[in-house]
């Protein structure tokens, strides 16, 4: 179990008179189907389907918090600067909160255990996303502290970047900005299921979305990769081709050394390559890899 304070995420405010029927306009959740304190995954889209956001929509009384990466705040800011009508709702970027996570074995029931006096919101993370749980906490006062002392007292640690980035490559869990950008297609990612509402009526980029979902396919989709040979330490930067047979099939995302399955990616692949499937690294050294499901297990 480890503690990690994401300084990847960024959160906004959306509130005003109509904040959820504006919002639903523009994001691929409903939102206006959460319940106060509830929450869930959304993709925020260009018309063209392509993603701008990919938040987590949190709903207050009064109103919804966005918790985005930190990259995609300028590009979300100016897309709700073109689509949201000012009169109806408003963003605010919560600038003094930041998202402390209890990761791990252990962590949701130790989460369970911790009050923090001043956290704005407490998620609990689901299975796809690792397990454990969030706060929403101001960024000054004794709330890390005190999940830092709890995790600590229950056998965890505290987790730095590199250690958090391999435990997210593990889980597969894709990094808007490294594994999800603005070239991607939402059915391409793996995260339609969680934040795609295809019966709550008309969202920006809804028509591509559908048109794939009923009528299409994607020709790549994220998977894991990892060398064929258990004892390699290859290391794939991120945009390292992937080849079979001569063929471009794909790109590397996003990598690690993990000690648990040494080395490990997440990469795009041709939709026709499958668990199993031996691939070529096209990078100085070559690397045979083979493609793998996510979330990694040891068989």
């Amino acid at each position: 179990m480890a503690v990690w304070v994401d300084p990847d995420r960024a959160l906004l405010r959306i509130e005003g008179t109509r904040a959820g029927g504006v919002l639903n306009g523009l994001l691929s959740a409903d939102v206006t189907a959460l319940e106060t304190g509830g929450w869930g995954l959304s993709f925020v889209l260009t018309s063209k389907g392509r993603p701008v956001a990919v938040p987590r929509v949190l709903r207050l009384d009064d109103a919804f918090l966005l918790d985005v990466s930190r990259g995609a705040v300028p590009g979300l800011i100016d897309h709700f600067g073109t689509y949201l009508p000012p009169r109806f709702a408003s963003v605010t970027a919560l600038e003094d909160y930041r998202r402390i996570s209890l990761l791990g074995p252990g962590a949701a029931k130790v989460a369970a255990e911790v009050l923090v006096p001043g956290s704005l919101f407490r998620v609990d993370r689901p299975a796809e996303e690792g397990g454990g749980a969030d706060f929403y906490v101001p960024g000054h006062g004794p709330d890390q502290t005190a999940i830092e002392s709890a995790a600590l007292a229950a056998g965890g640690a505290v987790a730095l970047a590199d250690d958090y980035e391999t435990w997210r490559i593990e889980q597969g869990i894709p990094r808007f900005g490294l594994d999800v950008t603005a070239d991607n297609l939402p059915q391409e990612t793996g995260l339609v299921p969680r934040a795609v509402d295809f019966d709550k009526g008309c969202y920006t980029g809804q028509e591509v979305v559908a048109r794939i979902h009923y009528r299409g396919q994607v020709n790549r989709h994220l998977r894991g990769i990892r060398p064929l040979d258990p004892r390699s330490e290859a290391v794939l930067p991120h945009g390292t081709g992937l080849v079979r047979e001569g063929r471009a099939v794909g790109f590397v995302t996003s990598w690690c050394a993990s000690p648990r399955f040494g080395p490990i990616g997440l990469g795009y692949v041709r939709r026709e390559l499958g668990p199993g499937d031996a691939i070529e690294a096209d990078s100085e050294t070559p690397t045979t890899c083979v493609v793998t499901e996510i979330p990694f297990t040891l068989t």
